[in-house]
């Protein structure tokens, strides 16, 4: 009878063994780390939260994300999810260590958790040995801050959201953030001196831009260029720029400013003014140009048609959206 009774025994410890492992392994599969791209907002941007999560184990793990039926692409970088606030739970509090005010929908109506998830699409993430993920929040849709505060921010990752047995398993953000939150600079609107203003006729702004670049000094007309536009007149960046994310396209536009400021293979010898035409709207214009370039080969002779736009009658300031040009007669050297 010992005998028997120390090998149920044994049994019952072996037991409790795996199961402490099997848990073990559930919860401590996953890393999580969060990242902000600064520490100081302004309370009229948008404050993205970057969350890594990392398969720390040697094995396929699998997690699940639940989506927002109204969302139009799989993964919204650029403003974040709708209803955001289930795998992914961010904590937010002060330096006091009261908790900021959730503004989740429904958080604030009073829904149940069980409830929400039903109407969402849950997704399965599998993430092989070593693998990432990254997840972006929008925590502008998620709390209501006030300006001027220090945050601290954290996040509870719960990998198993909608499962009855494991949905209580949460993951502890592996490190806790700080930000403020500041009010909007002010600026004071510029008032002309006499009833109609002083502003630059679009001719005017084009002679800034031929003149910084005739003088190799491009970095002082760059103000006059709507680069989110203009980028694309240049087919190369183009491309690349209508399929990159927000971040991405910073990227492509410093390396475009770079490519305008660094240009040398041709230089701009003469120019003048052909044409000027604004729109009836008065919102859009085009100026046409005749100018001289000099290569390493030839000089050339080329057509320019710029296309200046302004958000509004009243703007003081043309900005420059585009650009066409065409090769005309020219002289060999």
């Amino acid at each position: 009878m010992k005998r028997i009774y120390h090998i149920f025994i044994t049994i019952l410890c072996a037991l409790f063994m795996l199961v402490n492992i099997s848990e073990g392994r559930e919860t401590n599969a996953f890393s999580v780390y969060l990242y902000l791209e600064k520490q100081k907002f302004h309370n009229s941007e948008d404050i993205m939260l970057s969350i890594q999560v990392k398969n720390v184990t040697n094995d396929e793990i699998a997690f699940y994300i639940y989506d927002s039926p109204q969302r139009t692409d799989l993964f919204d970088k650029a403003r974040g999810d709708d209803a955001d606030y289930t795998t992914f739970k961010p904590v937010v509090f002060d330096m006091k260590g009261k908790n900021a005010e959730l503004i989740v929908p429904y958080i604030i109506t009073g829904k149940d958790k069980l409830e929400t998830v039903s109407w969402m699409k849950k997704r399965e993430v599998k993430l092989g040995a070593g693998e990432t993920f990254m997840h972006t929040q929008n925590l502008k849709r998620i709390y209501n801050f006030e300006a001027g505060k220090n945050y601290r921010l954290k996040l509870h990752f719960f990998p198993f959201i909608g499962d009855v047995e494991d949905e209580k398993k949460v993951i502890i953000s592996s490190n806790e953030l700080s930000f403020k939150v500041i009010n909007d600079k002010v600026y004071m609107p510029y008032h002309a001196k006499t009833p109609g203003g002083v502003t630059l006729t679009p001719s005017e702004v084009i002679l800034l831009l031929l003149s910084a670049e005739r003088d190799n000094q491009w970095e002082r007309s760059l103000k006059y260029i709507d680069i989110d536009k203009f980028i694309h007149s240049y087919p190369d960046y183009s491309r690349k720029y209508d399929l990159a994310d927000d971040y991405e396209k910073k990227l492509i536009e410093n390396e475009f400013i770079r490519f305008l400021v660094n240009r040398k293979n041709d230089y701009l010898v003469d120019y003048r003014i052909i044409n000027e035409e604004i729109d009836n709207n008065g919102l859009t214009s085009q100026v046409t140009v005749d100018a001289s370039r000099n290569g390493m080969i030839k000089s050339e002779r080329v057509k320019y048609v710029y296309r200046l736009e302004k958000s509004n009658e009243n703007d003081y300031l043309w900005l420059v959206s585009g650009i066409e040009a065409s090769i005309t007669k020219g002289g060999r050297k």
